[in-house]
């Protein structure tokens, strides 16, 4: 059975992996965004990619870690 995802199942499955790599150089803090091309990298095989699916994911990890310090100071002496 053949499925069609159209847009709405890799909106960025037209990108190229140049178009994907400056999509993460333009949002690097934005994870809604690095989120969209993580997807997109979980269909794409080449060394170039898996790079870029490692860079994706170590600013997902870089920008979580920064909002959880940002609202930290929000719960000391919280008592």
């Amino acid at each position: 059975m053949k499925r069609s995802g159209g847009e709405a199942g890799r909106p960025m499955g037209h990108y190229s992996i140049a178009m994907l790599e400056k999509a993460v150089a333009r949002n690097k803090t934005d994870n809604d965004e690095l989120q969209l091309v993580l997807a997109e990298l979980g269909y794409r095989k080449t060394s170039r990619a898996m790079e870029l699916k490692d860079l994706t994911l170590r600013l997902i990890d870089k920008n979580r870690r920064a909002r959880i310090a940002s609202i930290g100071p929000l719960f000391r002496n919280f008592d």
